[in-house]
């Protein structure tokens, strides 16, 4: 199984979800945020990080921008030229990942909270 976990409370977080969900072609694919009960007894793996963390088969874990390139490699196999971005110094791509997440809350601005379809909600643990 292969579980992206996000931060919950963000907009921009969960409008990449949403892109996620609709794009997703990997059936063992699993969405959790970080106040579910599945992060607080698997928290261990990662305590203290910022960004969100992608959880490939229980071995091996990504955060930063190495999250954001292969959830989108993990979810749909048109999404492999996004692999290219690991050309570029993993600083470089965690640094712009950084400041983007610094400002998220500014860039995307909703009022209203999203909830899943039912066929949406097969991906969440």
């Amino acid at each position: 199984m292969n579980v992206l976990i996000f931060d919950g409370e963000c907009n921009m977080c969960s409008a990449f979800v949403r892109f996620v969900i609709k794009n997703n072609k990997n059936r063992d694919f699993r969405i959790t945020d970080f106040n579910s009960d599945w992060y607080y007894t698997h928290s261990e793996l990662l305590p203290n990080v910022d960004s969100m963390i992608l959880i490939i088969n229980e071995r091996k874990i990504y955060t930063y921008s190495d999250a954001f390139i292969h959830v989108l490699t993990n979810i749909n196999k048109k999404f492999y030229p996004v692999l290219t971005l690991k050309i570029l110094p993993r600083i470089i791509r965690d640094n712009v990942y950084k400041l983007i997440a610094k400002y998220r809350k500014r860039i995307v601005r909703k009022k209203t909270c999203d909830i899943p379809t039912r066929s949406q909600q097969e991906y969440f643990l």
